[in-house]
């Protein structure tokens, strides 16, 4: 007889979403980590102590930058950079503690080691055998290092590093123009650091449309970031990298380099072909539409099968994963999963972009609104070139996809992506009331827009 009727390996935002609704479907659950702190990339060394900085980071512009224009005056401003890093830890261990919490609450066992496949149906960890009727792998992902400038994580660093430095740098380069190194770009920009980015690519955040991504630059380089595109890197040396660019090959020096180009899966020590499972040459298990790996009793969900790694995609990925388990045929809906760059202004997507569509040859209507049109945005002395974009069918008026850059865009994301879930025509939110005076509002035009006429505009 079976352990556990699910043993998930990962304590991330996969794994333990996953462990507390298996557990609340009446089965009985294990939850394997690695670390002491559940949680995962995510909660100890990403998303959350990311956001937290960004927070602190943003009060500090927000009195230097907008303050005297609002009658604030602020002389001699002090940056106690240890008491910040303290507050993000403390959120941290405030977080973790609930999921602690949630997973006692659930009747769910937590067992801490690093755990490796003895077959398809047993677990090894820490050298206790542990089997169950499924396996669910969650175990997310790792930072991509380039392969002659390794982590050391106190000149060169990953996101891990760059979120656990001592003091504020004068300098730091950022390899990688994608959403993880434009936040902590954003985050030492705003301290005082100079901050340089390389992207190999000719445009930053490259999944979104070339309209969105050149609006969110002119944004970033008015605060003052500078940008080095189509720029690779070719060698380095501890903090100091050899650029080819367009105009040859250059050096740069900073105090750190933060290598934000990109995340591997995590499946070390997994030993994933005792158990059989297949994976691409990537590296990343391969997986059904129900999240069945090669074995029908061991699934993976999350970072480890690829495609967009968020956090909230792993989540719902282990939901569904649960259902099958449980006989029921939940499917995910890929096109409703929303992207957010937590920067200031944020900038969000839902759905297909212009590229998607013209590649696949569909007709579409395209919809803007700008926030300058926006009460709210104006109130609050807004000066970036913000707006919403929407990509609209023709025929059925519903929508294909959206993007936002604005305050509070990854907030506002959820109006659209409901509207692409539910399959809802566009005057539905046309006819639905949105509170005065708000941001939300100008979703509410970009419908009305898309179905006959602006009134604002």
């Amino acid at each position: 007889m079976a352990d556990f009727d699910v043993v998930i390996i990962g304590s991330g935002p996969a794994g333990y979403v996953g462990a507390i609704y298996a557990a609340q479907n009446g089965l009985k659950v294990g939850l394997v980590e690695k670390e002491q702190a559940l949680g995962g990339t995510c909660l100890n060394v990403g998303c959350i102590p990311s956001k937290a900085l960004l927070h602190a980071s943003e009060i500090v512009s927000a009195i230097e930058e907008e303050g005297e224009d609002w009658g604030v005056k602020a002389t001699g401003i002090e940056i106690d950079f240890a008491k910040m890093m303290k507050k993000k830890e403390e959120i941290i261990k405030k977080l973790t503690g609930g999921i602690d919490y949630l997973i006692k609450k659930n009747k769910i066992e937590k067992i801490i080691g690093t755990a490796s496949f003895v077959d398809e149906n047993t677990l090894d960890v820490a050298g206790k055998k542990i089997t169950a009727k499924h396996f669910i792998i969650a175990t997310g992902s790792a930072p991509v290092a380039l392969p002659f400038l390794p982590f050391d994580e106190k000149k060169v660093l990953s996101s891990t590093g760059a979120l656990c430095l001592e003091s504020i740098p004068k300098k730091m380069i950022v390899v990688g123009g994608g959403v993880i190194g434009l936040e902590l770009g954003s985050f030492y920009k705003r301290l005082g650091t100079q901050v340089e980015v390389v992207e190999f690519l000719d445009k930053i955040i490259a999944e979104y449309d070339d309209d969105i991504s050149s609006v969110f630059q002119r944004i970033l380089e008015n605060q003052g970031i500078k940008f080095h595109l189509g720029a690779k890197v070719i060698a380095g040396n501890g903090a100091s990298i050899t650029v080819e660019t367009k105009e040859g090959e250059k050096e740069f020096t900073a105090d750190h380099v933060l290598v934000s180009i990109g995340r591997k899966p995590y499946t070390e020590s997994l030993c994933l072909d005792k158990a059989g499972v297949k994976v691409s040459e990537k590296g990343f298990i391969e997986v059904d539409g129900s999240f069945t790996t090669s074995k029908p009793t061991i699934f993976a969900v999350g970072d480890v099968i690829g495609g967009a790694m968020l956090a909230h995609k792993g989540s719902h990925e282990a939901i569904c994963a649960i259902d099958g388990i449980l006989g029921k045929d939940t499917k995910m809906k890929y096109g409703a999963v929303p992207g957010v760059v937590y920067t200031s202004p944020e900038v969000a997507s839902v759905g297909a972009t212009e590229k998607d569509l013209k590649e696949r040859g569909i007709n579409y209507k395209l919809v803007k609104f700008p926030f300058a049109a926006n009460s709210r945005y104006v109130a609050i002395g807004g000066k970036d070139p913000c707006f919403v974009k929407y990509l609209v069918c023709t025929a059925t008026n519903k929508l294909y996809g959206a993007s936002i850059i604005a305050p509070h865009a990854g907030e506002m994301i959820g109006e659209p992506a409901l509207a692409i879930s539910a399959g809802l025509t566009l005057d539905k939110l046309a006819h639905t009331i949105h509170a005065h005076p708000t941001f939300l509002e100008a979703l509410h035009e970009a419908a009305l827009g898309a179905t006959g006429n602006f009134f604002h505009m």
